[in-house]
């Protein structure tokens, strides 16, 4: 057998079964890829541990306002029942002669103002709330969402 008859069809024989191939010439190019691929890799994980983190911070900082309201809630209520009996000496002192209407009128206005914070307070309260459940994860859906259920 001839070098030349390497490329006669009885010699392809030597073909058939499977082809290896190894691309010698682009191993660095490959092993660039891979260190590419796997700084990609870390990027990722880093990505999500900071958004787990920071999702931990709201949590925490809604559970931690939550709390603090709850007790500034707790205190104001107790605040008002005291100024509500300070109105009603007040006015009992006034109609037995024993102070001015100017004492029953300030005693008043301690009760309307600690009434506005309580107010306040209970508006921060669901805000804090609303905060909580969002920092959860909790599952908002829009108007026109939920209006497409609706019987």
């Amino acid at each position: 057998m001839n070098a030349s008859d390497f490329f006669d069809g009885g010699s392809r024989f030597w073909s058939i079964g499977p082809s290896l191939r190894w691309p010698v010439f682009t191993a660095g190019r490959i092993r660039q890829n891979i260190k590419i691929q796997n700084a990609r890799q870390n990027q990722a994980l880093i990505r999500y541990e900071q958004t787990v983190l920071t999702s931990l911070e709201e949590v925490e900082n809604a559970l931690v306002a939550c709390g603090k309201e709850q007790e500034h809630h707790q205190a104001l209520i107790q605040s008002e029942g005291a100024n509500r009996r300070a109105v009603e000496l007040a006015d009992q002192r006034y109609r037995s002669g024993l102070v001015d209407f100017l004492n029953v009128l300030e005693t008043q206005r301690s009760l309307l103002a600690v009434q506005d914070d309580l107010a306040r307070s209970e508006r921060t309260t669901d805000q804090n709330l609303v905060r909580l459940y969002k920092a959860l994860g909790g599952g908002w859906q829009d108007e026109i969402q939920l209006s497409q259920f609706k019987p």
